[in-house]
This record gives C-alpha cells, structure tokens and sequence, in this order.
C-alpha cells in the first residue's frame, strides 16, 4: 500500500494554502467544490517529494468525529534543517521545539505548528 495523501481540515483555507506553498514549496494540483456537502477540497502537491496534502473547508463547520481529532503531525525531511528553520522564522514562522539531535545523533528534528495546530515534523537525518 502507499500513502496517497495526510488530510487536515481547515477554519482558513487561505491561510493554510499560502502556509503550505511559502513554507514548505506545495503548489495547488487541484481545487473542488462540493456543493452536496458545502465543502471546498485543495490538493496541494510537491513535485519534489511526490507528498500531497488535502486541505478541507467546510462552509458551516461541524464537530470533528472521534476519530478525527487525534491526528499526530506532518513529517518533512529536509537536507538542512537550520537552513531551513531560519528562513521558516523569518517568514513568521513560530517553532514549537527548535532544532535538536535524537537522543543517538542520528538525525536532527524540530517541530512547529500550521495555521490549524497540526503539529509538523521536520527532519535531517546525519550521515554518519
């Protein structure tokens, strides 16, 4: 099996776009709406990494279903994770655990949050 897409839904879709596209280089593959569920979908796709993400924004919200509420983060490999931390901060970016190495110095991880607090994996792995 493969992994075809992380889903999240959103209270501002434009604001989870631009974070998405800025932050981490996905670019809108698709962009529907649902008039039967009053729902707009946005697939943002990275070429780079072959990842997609749906954004999903309901016109009238509704509770989130158990299951919904209890998912875990978003993990990106990254080449060079200060490189990339600094310009995540000068855009705005606000870190929730900066840059540190694992507990055997194998990769070096930091976390931060999107526009809807999903929480967001970044990862080096060290050549050892």
């Amino acid at each position: 099996m493969k992994l075809i897409h992380s889903a999240i839904r959103t209270s501002d879709l434009n604001k989870s776009i631009n974070f998405y596209v800025n932050v981490f280089g996905f670019a809108i593959r698709e962009k529907r709406y649902i008039e039967a569920h009053k729902t707009t979908l946005v697939f943002l796709n990275n070429l780079k990494t072959d990842c997609e993400i749906e954004l999903i924004a309901d016109d009238n919200p509704k509770p989130l279903a158990k299951c919904e509420n209890s998912f875990a983060h978003l993990a990106f490999q990254t080449d060079n994770i200060d490189e990339d931390a600094k310009k995540m901060k000068d855009a705005g970016v606000n870190f929730l655990r900066e840059p540190f190495y694992s507990m055997d110095k194998s990769m070096k991880i930091a976390f931060l949050a999107d526009p809807n607090d999903i929480m967001i994996e970044i990862i080096e792995y060290l050549k050892s």
